[in-house]
């Protein structure tokens, strides 16, 4: 019973065994529940067809994805092997002995190679016994996935010794023989041990030491390594088996050992940083039958006992903890390891009858102990932790023997030989045993390779791995729970849904019963309602058209209650919102004016269709219903309203045929088509035409932006203010005209006709014929070009030149306009192509245009003189009409007769081109000569341009006279800049330090302006008046006031407007100081005493020796003039009193006669040149009347008062 039941419980851990029997219960659970699942109404399991094909399917899919794993695993495998067959020998070949033997080695691994491509390891036989065939398959794994382990250690360290006496299972020795695996004569490069639980890789000590050809030992070493990593990716090593022999332990200087332990180290981080994942490392001290003892020791163990561990291994947790003392954990593990010899040690002598046996036993533990430091210092220096290398992973230190040969090293011995200074004592021989293994099967067997996962739960690749089977059982698990909470998710959101839309409907219901709508006016009342109505089915947020996923599965019941809620809509649209559209048609029908023939023709045409389905037009119909009603709204109707209003209209009259609710009102019919047949039927047409073949015409739309394209904007600009991008519509141009308006009037004409017949109820009688249809055509035509000619006459008469601010801005202008591709050009020929219609535009029919022109007006001419003889026939001597085209193409003659093209037309074109360059090159001589402080050269390149400008049709008239006027004033601007700047400099600098901060020009100031200074600044031919007359006199307009700069073009600037000031200001100042062409400055007046007090006697006025008296007897005016005769530059007021007391006022200094008036309280006279001047001396009052010779009074001046200095530069 036990053994049957072993045999079907072994697999059971078989991955592969779990997958069948889970998909054997999910096709059970299809069979048997598949027609109970269902997507809305679709049943995809019901059939049984449908069943047995998904369980054929899914059973499918598993098979395939063994066979493919199956493929991969042996297609990998094949790949290694064939790498190791095809490894070369060393380079500089072997010797010719050792030749034979690799050509031999080769020859037998090729056909190991061959072998191992069809078998698979698995369990020993034993264990394998009793499975049937198909799990015994399953339970096979192929080379590539045994686990691997490497052997690293130096030349003679036994590693190959070791692996021969294992003890363990090598499947292909029976058939090659252990020699024939592991290499002749040592290991040269690698061996590959292959056996039933691992692949063990014996590498060659050179690898280890690089002792031979450094350079190619490492790279046979890296290319190992890429070996494994490139064949196991995932893992390429599940551990590495560190040797080190007694006899390098023991035999080495300490150098030596250091040097060892240093190499041994380089390799294992060398491979941990190749491969990329951290593996353990087992340290296997080899040779120990080489200790005194070992073989007496242990001679009398059985086959069980020498295939255990010796050794001791560190707990994982231990030592993957931080802060892991390895050294103090070997000596403790050690320590017991020696206990454990010295604890059986009296027992086993007791069991030895052998006295020189019992004296080698009893030597053991004291070499063990004797080793400690050797092999502590050793382990220290090999996995010794540092802060810039990772530390490898020291899983246990374990001692090895694999034969019992050499002479054994006697540490104590020799010791003891060492202290006594005894010599010749020859070494202690191996016993006699027969050699066997101690201490490797188990160890290999049962210990390294049952840890073969501790690599591979570190790899990043295992992880994800892992990680990605235990999602998809959990997405597995997921997504049948996902789909049980899909479902009562959706159906807990659809009953809440309806109980949304069932709580809102009494809401709704009371809107629409309080609702009363009287018109257009009232309908802000009813927007609510219906919005109420159109979004009762959209509770929750719920997009009715892509429901979010919570609200499907089978069970969305939007669509339904959409449908029901969409009638109730639509049936209120029609009750409550058609009615007042109606009402609101027939009132725009009524208030039609009589002018306006379009409206009233599209309000009529749309009246019509809400009582004549067979024509009816949604579009149409809505388009002129929206238009109605937003005329009618009330002003604070929001935006939003609106749109909500345009949306209802939309659901009213898109997609069906709305019917007036009302009766049509015949007479108001009647009378808007009786006055619409008073408008001529061309002109109807036009319009109608025109309308609709706007939108079709807009890709031909004509601008100055589009012709000139992006550097439009720097030299044109459009008179009104509008954007260059707007211009001509698309219908009045040449693509317009021929590409749309001619071929589709003719059919227009028809459509429109017909149209007309229920429109305005036209008779038999009335309805157009053949011959009607092309007269009509040639009417709408003509009005079509009469509107083309007013359009494009408009357009350019608002196109002009660009404004600039400066004269660099000028130049670039003039620039652009004279280049190559001048933008002018590239206008002036769109212009000549969108301006003629017919079949010959631009330069090539100008010449035959013009001819043409000249033998009409002479046909023209001779119709008239022969039209009043007898006989005479006037329509014989027209022949046939021009072309109606003919209207354009002449009236825009004038623009292709300058259009760049050939002959006169180069001729003329060039010229224009011409005179802009020349004006460039002005304005660029003006602007260098002004950079340098130069004059600017004359030049009559402006005029030039304004002649050639005269010659041009609009728009190129305009533009050219703007830029001969923007050039001129360009250059005045920086002209008088300039000027204003060397005033500043030349005059302002003495100026200022002449007159800022003294009187007069300060009032309050205490120093004066000394009258030479004065004189040299202000009098003819002074600072002021020279620089005036060479300067300023040319470009000044002195006969305005203020003064302007004779050019009206230039831009105003604020420093050269102060600095024309300045110098007006000046020109009256010299007139008042300086009449008649004096060289210093003089004043005269007369002083005429008016009042004094009764308590003054007399009053006398010494003005530098002339002098004024007054004691209250006549009042007779005295004349003085400043500067004085006396030369004193002193005033001197003084009154005398009745007792003989007398005070005064003095004024001293080149203006004194100015200060005394200061002191007095100023008044205007009768005149300007008049003031009155009450002085008060002692408090007593003295009144006097000055009149200056001249109505600008030099005592208050104003021009001196605000007199300001040139600006500084």
């Amino acid at each position: 019973m036990s053994q049957a039941v072993a045999r079907f419980v072994r697999p059971l851990p078989s991955r592969e065994i779990w997958t069948f029997a889970g998909l054997v219960v999910l096709a059970c659970f299809i069979w048997l529940a598949g027609p109970l699942l269902a997507f809305a109404e679709v049943r995809p399991l019901e059939s049984g067809w449908a069943r047995a094909l998904t369980i054929v399917v899914l059973f499918a899919a598993w098979g395939g994805r063994l066979a493919w794993r199956g493929w991969r695993a042996g297609r990998l495998n094949a790949q290694l092997l064939n790498q190791l067959r095809d490894a070369a020998p060393r380079p500089g070949g072997p010797d010719d002995a050792a030749k034979a033997q690799l050509d031999e080695l080769r020859s037998r691994f090729d056909e190991a190679a061959t072998l191992l491509k069809k078998v698979r390891f698995g369990q020993a036989d034993g264990a394998r016994k009793g499975l049937p065939r198909w799990l015994e398959r399953m339970s096979r794994q192929y080379l590539y996935q045994l686990p691997w382990y490497v052997f690293i250690g130096a030349p003679g360290s036994g590693k190959t010794t070791a692996l021969v006496n294992s003890g363990l299972s090598f499947p292909l020795a029976e058939q090659f023989g252990r020699a024939a695996i592991r290499g002749v004569g040592g290991t040269r490069h690698c061996d590959w041990w292959f056996t039933n639980d691992a692949v063990l890789i014996d590498t060659a000590g050179r690898y280890t030491t690089h002792e031979g050809n450094r350079a190619l030992d490492e790279a046979e070493w890296k290319g190992f390594v890429d070996l494994l990593k490139r064949y196991r990716a995932r893992q390429p090593l599940n551990g590495a088996m560190l040797t080190i022999s007694v006899a390098d332990l023991v035999g080495a200087s300490e150098a030596e050992r250091t040097q060892h332990a240093m190499v041994l180290r380089k390799r294992l981080l060398e491979l941990r940083a190749q491969l990329g994942i951290r593996f353990p490392v087992y340290l296997l001290v080899t040779k120990a039958d080489l200790l005194a003892g070992f073989a007496e020791y242990f001679g009398g163990y059985g086959r069980a006992e020498c295939a255990q561990v010796w050794g001791f291994t560190f707990p994982l947790a231990e030592a993957e903890a931080s802060g892991f003392d390895l050294r103090a954990a070997f000596d403790r593990e050690y320590r017991l390891l020696h206990r454990r010899l010295n604890d059986a040690l009296p027992e086993l002598l007791a069991s030895q009858t052998d006295a020189r046996q019992r004296e080698m036993s009893y030597l053991l533990p004291q070499q063990i102990a004797d080793l400690q430091d050797l092999l502590g210092q050793f382990v220290a220096e090999v996995f010794s932790v540092s802060s810039f290398e990772p530390m490898p992973m020291l899983r246990g230190v374990y001692l090895t023997s694999g034969t019992q040969e050499g002479t054994a090293f006697d540490r104590v011995m020799s010791g003891i030989k060492r202290f006594l200074k005894i010599e010749g004592v020859p070494p202690v021989a191996q016993s006699g045993a027969t050699g066997k293994s101690f201490f490797l099967k188990s160890l290999l067997q049962d210990h390294i390779f049952r840890e073969a996962a501790l690599a591979g739960s570190n790899l990043r690749w295992h992880q994800r791995r892992r990680v990605l089977q235990l999602g998809g059982y959990v997405a597995l698990a997921f997504l049948c729970i996902a789909m049980l909470a899909a479902w009562l998710k959706s159906y807990s959101n659809n009953r809440a849904y309806l109980d949304q839309i069932a709580a809102r409907v009494p809401a709704v219901d009371a809107q629409i019963a309080g609702a009363t709508i009287a018109g257009a006016a009232d309908v802000a009342r009813l927007l609510p309602v219906l919005d109420a109505l159109g979004s009762l089915s959209n509770a929750g947020g719920v997009d009715l058209a892509h429901p979010p996923l919570a609200y499907r599965w089978g069970l969305f019941q939007g669509e339904k209650i959409d449908e029901a809620v969409d009638a109730i809509y639509r049936r209120a649209l029609d009750d409550v919102l058609l009615p007042i559209a109606a009402s609101r048609m027939e009132a725009a029908l009524r208030e039609a004016r009589p002018d306006d023939v379009e409206y009233a023709y599209a309000a009529l045409k749309a009246y019509l269709m809400l009582y004549d389905g067979a024509h009816y037009d949604p579009a149409f119909v809505q388009a002129v219903v929206d238009l109605e009603m937003e005329r009618a709204l009330p002003a604070d109707f929001t935006p939003s309203q609106r749109a909500a209003l345009r949306a209802h209209l939309a659901a009213l009259f898109g997609n069906r045929v709305a019917v007036s609710p009302f009766p049509m009102n015949e007479r108001l019919v009647a009378d808007v088509r009786e006055r619409l047949r008073q408008v001529p039927f061309s002109q109807r047409l036009y319009r109608q035409l025109a309308r609709t073949l706007r939108p079709a015409t807009a890709s031909y739309d004509f601008s100055v932006a589009r012709a000139v394209g992006p550097d439009a904007s720097m030299v044109f600009r459009r008179q009104s203010g509008k954007p260059l991008a707007d211009g001509v519509p698309g219908l009045y141009t040449r693509n317009g005209y021929r590409n749309v308006f001619a071929p589709r009037l003719a059919g227009a004409v028809d459509a429109f006709g017909r149209e007309e017949v229920w429109v305005l109820n036209l008779g038999a009688s009335e309805m157009p014929g053949a011959n009607d249809a092309a007269a009509w055509a040639r009417d709408v035509r003509q009005l079509y070009l009469n509107d083309y000619l007013k359009v494009w006459d408009d357009y350019l008469g608002d196109v002009r030149l660009q404004r600039t601010s400066s004269l660099a801005q000028s130049i670039q202008v003039a620039r652009a306009l004279s280049s190559a591709d001048s933008p002018l050009t590239r206008l002036m020929v769109a212009l000549a192509r969108d301006t003629a219609l017919g079949d010959a535009p631009g330069g090539a029919r100008n010449l035959a245009s013009r001819a043409q022109d000249k033998v009409d007006e002479a046909r023209s001419s001779l119709a008239q003189i022969f039209a009043g003889q007898p006989g005479g026939d006037a329509d014989a001597a027209t022949d046939a009409p021009a072309s109606p085209e003919q209207v354009v193409d002449s009236h825009f003659a004038g623009l292709r007769t300058f259009a760049p093209g050939s002959g006169d037309q180069a001729a003329a074109f060039d010229a224009v081109l011409k005179a802009i360059d020349a004006l460039y090159t002005y304005l660029t001589a003006t602007d260098d000569a002004l950079r340098s402080g130069a004059t600017p050269p004359p030049s009559d390149a402006p005029a030039r341009l304004r002649a050639q400008a005269g010659r041009l049709p609009t728009p190129f008239r305009e533009v050219l006279d703007d830029l001969s006027n923007v050039a001129n004033g360009s250059v005045a601007t920086v002209e008088q800049r300039s000027v204003a700047q060397r005033a500043g400099a030349n005059v302002g600098d003495f100026c200022r330090q002449a007159i800022d901060g003294r009187y007069p020009f300060a009032r309050g100031s205490s120093r004066d302006v000394a009258p030479s200074d004065f004189a040299q600044l202000f009098a003819p031919g002074g600072l002021m008046d020279d620089f005036f007359q060479k300067n300023l006199q040319p470009i000044v307009d002195t006969t305005s006031h203020p003064w302007r700069f004779a050019n009206r073009n230039a831009d105003a600037d604020p420093a050269a407007a102060a600095m024309l000031a300045s110098f007006e200001k000046a020109a009256v100042i010299r007139d008042v100081y300086f009449g008649g062409g004096a060289r210093a400055a003089q004043l005269k007046a007369q002083i005429q005493p008016l009042e004094m007090d009764p308590a003054i006697a007399e009053m006398v006025l010494d003005v530098d020796g002339q002098i004024v008296r007054y004691a209250h007897g006549p009042l007779v005016p005295s004349a003085v003039q400043w500067p004085g005769p006396r030369g004193s530059n002193q005033v001197r007021l003084q009154a005398s009193g009745t007792s003989g007391a007398a005070d005064g006022i003095t004024t001293d200094g080149p203006w004194a006669l100015h200060r005394l008036f200061d002191r007095a309280a100023l008044s205007a006279g009768r005149g300007s040149e008049q003031m009155v001047a009450r002085f008060s001396v002692d408090g007593k009052p003295i009144v006097l009347l000055v009149t200056a010779s001249s109505v600008r009074n030099p005592f208050r001046l104003a021009q001196m008062e605000s007199f300001a200095c040139p600006p500084k530069p």
